[in-house]
């Protein structure tokens, strides 16, 4: 038997499906960037249903960067995860010998030390060329955290890749 759709509905899902058609791929750059390629598409997918579930959310002015904070905020919520899961693994194993990794690898590392809010901020000022105030906007917060944060995360890059 099959289901009848209003109008409505159909409205409805046209709706979900330009939205995500438009500002998914940019969101999903802004994952692949904080969390890797493995976990860009679950974060997205993850933060765009949450924000679509709202009952108001075609009514979210700026869609494009609510949408990117909330995939920092599901980033963040992985991100929290992994370290308690890292936590507990680091106590039931033992560190093995490490070789000196290529550069290309110390790199990695390097970014991945990062903060989520961190990586945010360097992915936009770096591959977006983003000024702080535009930033700033499309993370909702402070221009001065912005700076902080573009400071630190330059200290720290330094600091891991010398």
């Amino acid at each position: 038997m099959h289901q009848h759709r209003t109008p409505e509905q159909d409205a409805a899902d046209e709706q979900l499906d330009v939205a995500w058609r438009t500002h998914a791929p940019a969101a999903m750059r802004f994952a692949t960037a904080v969390v890797g390629p493995i976990d860009a598409h679950d974060v997205t997918t993850t933060a765009f249903l949450r924000v679509t579930q709202q009952p108001d959310w075609t009514d979210i002015e700026h869609f494009d960067r609510y949408l990117i904070r909330a995939v920092r905020n599901q980033a963040q919520d992985l991100y929290r995860q992994r370290r308690r899961r890292w936590q507990r693994d680091l106590l039931a194993v033992r560190p093995e010998a490490t070789t000196d990794p290529l550069p290309d690898v110390d790199l990695l590392r390097a970014v991945a030390s990062l903060s989520v809010q961190q990586r945010s901020v360097v992915f936009l000022a770096y591959w977006h060329d983003m000024t702080e105030a535009e930033i700033a906007e499309t993370l909702d917060i402070a221009r001065s955290t912005v700076h902080r944060t573009l400071a630190r995360a330059r200290i720290a890059l330094r600091k891991a890749l010398t």
